[in-house]
């Protein structure tokens, strides 16, 4: 990463809150009465919303992927144009910010800025604003996928479980439950929750469940004899998204492993002394969105830096990886993977690499 990246990517994190007002104000005085019509009480105010939008630019800065700002950016024209937002009002929103910027940040930072910018607003003009469902298709497990989100969104938790185990007792494996059911109904639900089809009530309702599910499976996995590993599974600072991350840990452990799982939002500062009394042979963290990226990269950071030779394989996954392929290495990963069989995979063969 170029010096140019860093200093535009610090400018932003340092000045986020005051640049948004900026923005804002410029917004105003440009159009207010699209100003006026606000945000939806489901979101956050425009200062806010512009704020969260600067540090996710300072996140695709800090390592030069233009592509993570327009993967947002082409999700909020979802989440807004189903909230019943003007269509114009982030178009606008990303005028009046590369007019403050521009303003307000030294030339040194622009070249790097505008680049992100028109990448940003080239992806926004074409990015649709309807997504297909994740569980369309047929087969029996999606049909069963269905049933079970049906069952939770009619608040009937008992049937879907009793849905779920009973596919585990007619030969399912707990694994496809888990990829093939599991998985497919909590990506689903985000994507409700996007276009406005359900409250985020719901959607942390049928989380819960999904968590709820996961523990009743644990149990009734059969597992590998144990090969004396240990693999660190944890979600970065500032990830909530702990599902994802804990599917890895029980595969591993399904595969003979012992998976020691810390659960969402670790903080890097901790780790160092966790790990100081407990060795492991693997390490594997959980990345949810673009604005969790500098926490991943200075987890990693840490780790290397106070383990030295003694720093284990480092896997990372989730969704920022799936946009931009190479982004582990950038961060100072060793490995990515798309899901938790993968995850397994990629991790026995990090380990014995080394």
């Amino acid at each position: 990463m170029q010096s140019s990246e860093r200093f535009a990517a610090a400018l932003l994190h340092q000045g986020a809150r005051a640049l948004a007002v900026a923005t804002v104000q410029e917004l105003g005085a440009a159009q207010p009465a699209l100003l006026a019509r606000g945000l939806p009480a489901t979101f956050v105010d425009p200062v806010e919303d512009t704020r969260v939008r600067l540090l996710t630019l300072a996140e695709a800065v800090g390592v030069d992927r233009p592509e993570l700002f327009a993967h947002q950016l082409a999700w909020y024209k979802v989440a807004l144009a189903h909230r019943g937002v003007a269509a114009e009002y982030l178009t606008a929103n990303l005028q009046a910010l590369r007019a403050t910027l521009l303003r307000e940040l030294p030339p040194p930072s622009h070249a790097t800025l505008l680049r992100h910018l028109d990448h940003g607003e080239a992806r926004l003009a074409t990015a649709p604003i309807e997504l297909p469902s994740h569980l369309v298709g047929s087969g029996p497990m999606l049909d069963a996928a269905r049933r079970f989100l049906l069952a939770i969104l009619e608040n009937r938790r008992q049937d879907a479980l009793d849905l779920l185990l009973g596919l585990q007792a007619a030969g399912h494996s707990v694994a496809s439950l888990h990829d093939e059911l599991l998985t497919p109904v909590q990506r689903e639900v985000g994507r409700m929750w996007l276009m406005a089809e359900i409250p985020i009530a719901d959607e942390h309702f049928v989380s819960q469940i999904v968590r709820t599910s996961i523990d009743r499976l644990a149990g009734l996995a059969p597992r590998a004899p144990r090969n004396g590993r240990t693999v660190l599974t944890f979600a970065v600072g500032g990830n909530l998204h702990d599902i994802p991350i804990r599917l890895v840990a029980e595969r591993f452990e399904q595969h003979g492993w012992e998976a020691w799982h810390l659960g969402a939002d670790m903080p890097a500062s901790d780790l160092e002394w966790t790990l100081q009394d407990r060795p492991v042979d693997l390490v594997a963290c959980s990345v949810a969105l673009v604005l969790h990226i500098g926490a991943a990269r200075e987890t990693i950071a840490r780790l290397r830096h106070v383990l030295g030779e003694r720093c284990p394989p480092i896997l990372v996954g989730g969704l920022p990886f799936t946009v931009v392929p190479d982004l582990h290495l950038v961060i100072g990963a060793d490995g990515v993977a798309p899901d938790a069989g993968a995850a397994v995979v990629r991790g026995e063969a990090l380990v014995a690499a080394r």
